[in-house]
């Protein structure tokens, strides 16, 4: 009697190979996403202005000391760089990425960075608990390395004479409570006189925020963002064909701003979605994101 050749097996090892595969691109193969915005109010002299965006670093390296992504970026050659927070995980350890990939990019353009979530609580952890958590040693590091770290501050960016406004907003770690809960305090939602408060007025001219959280984007528009630059979603965790995001960080399920581009207005939204994980450690159809966008000034 014959043996029957093991094609089972093999099936199932070359399938194992082929997820495995798959796995790893999804979880560490960045992909690169462009929009280009036309605003009736953005000065001429930012007409072409070039950023480049990424968030949730959590971490995680694109090639030897972060040289992946910074050659990616050099290749886009941005006017600016922005960071939407969680460049380092709440336990403080991981930073050593972000710091890898300022060492990688240089100084060749300006960084601007707000807070996340991961890094208030470090800050929190490191003032009530733990005098030594490694939140500061970790800020200073990125300070010393050229990088304008905006917590509730606004500057001025200036191209070829004209002026635009950039703003981080650094959320009180009670906003990211689930919107969605009957039983939440609504006092502890974001309102728009928050920003006005923490910012104060947007007054005239183009306005680009950076913010973690993109789920109170009504409110960025009320206040006057043009532009608002955010992260923390993750993407959804996993991306569902034709539905979106399947899950935010405050476990609600499809999100409405989990990633791309929004509107309301004359305001737009981008959400990145993100470079690392966090305590969902998977990500499915859903690579990690460098966003380059371009600014067109509409005649």
């Amino acid at each position: 009697m014959k043996k029957k050749k093991p094609f089972g097996c093999l099936y199932i090892v070359i399938g194992l190979i082929f997820l495995a595969l798959f796995w790893y691109w999804q979880n560490f193969s960045l992909q690169t996403t462009r929009f280009t915005l036309s605003y009736d109010g953005l000065p001429k002299g930012f007409d072409g202005y070039r950023i480049a965006l990424i968030s949730d670093m959590h971490g995680i390296e694109f090639g030897h000391k972060n040289s992946a992504l910074a050659r990616r970026i050099h290749d886009f050659g941005p006017d600016i760089v922005v960071c939407t927070g969680d460049m380092i995980s709440s336990n403080a350890k991981d930073g050593q990425a972000f710091l890898n990939f300022l060492e990688s990019i240089g100084d060749k353009y300006p960084i601007y960075m707000c807070l996340g979530n991961h890094e208030q609580i470090a800050r929190w952890y490191e003032l009530e608990i733990e005098s030594d958590y490694g939140y500061e040693s970790f800020i200073s590091q990125v300070k010393e390395s050229g990088v304008h770290i905006l917590d509730n501050q606004t500057r001025i960016l200036e191209k070829d004479g004209d002026r635009i406004h950039i703003s981080g907003l650094t959320l009180q770690l009670y906003h990211y409570s689930r919107r969605d809960d009957p039983y939440a305090d609504d006092s502890l939602l974001l309102k728009t006189s928050y920003i006005e408060n923490t910012l104060g007025s947007a007054s005239s001219g183009f306005h680009l925020l950076l913010v973690h959280s993109p789920s109170y984007f009504n409110e960025y528009a009320e206040w006057g963002a043009d532009l608002v630059l955010s992260g923390h979603m993750h993407g959804g965790i996993i991306r569902v064909p034709f539905k979106g995001g399947l899950l935010s960080p405050e476990h609600v399920f499809f999100p409405e701003f989990d990633a791309g581009l929004f509107e309301k207005g004359s305001s737009r939204m981008i959400v990145n979605r993100g470079l690392g994980n966090s305590v969902i450690n998977v990500r499915l159809f859903n690579r990690p994101e460098l966003t380059e966008i371009i600014l067109k000034s509409e005649p």
